[in-house]
């Protein structure tokens, strides 16, 4: 097990996979003619969350990408470009799994390694202004 994959370096975090989209249906239940995307419900999972980012230079990621935070395990987890996070806040469950807060972070970038896998994760915008979960 590596350093950074031994429990007390963990945190929780959940993901939200992209499944594509989906027609938006108003108040009265009836479709606008407008597409919405549709994302799984919450998953929670333990990793490594660094601190915010720093240097571009010593970026695992390259200069090109913008990003806030990281996340690393040696886990193979299905987290893409696609993907939302609930980082700083805890989503609210509904009964059923799915929940209707909105996600505080969005993934920009993988990098899945023979031993370890890192994802570059982005801050969005107007999330920090939203009730935490």
């Amino acid at each position: 097990m590596k350093f950074q994959d031994l429990p007390e370096n963990q945190v929780p975090f959940w993901y939200q996979v992209y499944e594509g989209e989906e027609d938006e249906i108003d108040s009265k239940g009836r479709r606008t003619g407008d597409k919405v995307k549709h994302y799984s419900n919450p998953i929670r999972e333990m990793a490594r969350i660094s601190a915010n980012t720093g240097d571009a230079a010593n970026s695992p990621f390259g200069q090109n990408i913008v990003y806030d935070k990281s996340i690393s395990t040696v886990k193979k987890l299905p987290i893409d470009e696609y993907s939302m996070l609930f980082i700083d806040k805890e989503p609210v469950l509904e009964e059923d799994g799915s929940t209707q807060s909105k996600p505080d972070y969005s993934c920009v970038c993988v990098k899945n390694g023979l031993v370890q896998n890192v994802w570059a994760i982005k801050k969005i915008r107007g999330s920090e202004n939203e009730n935490k979960g």
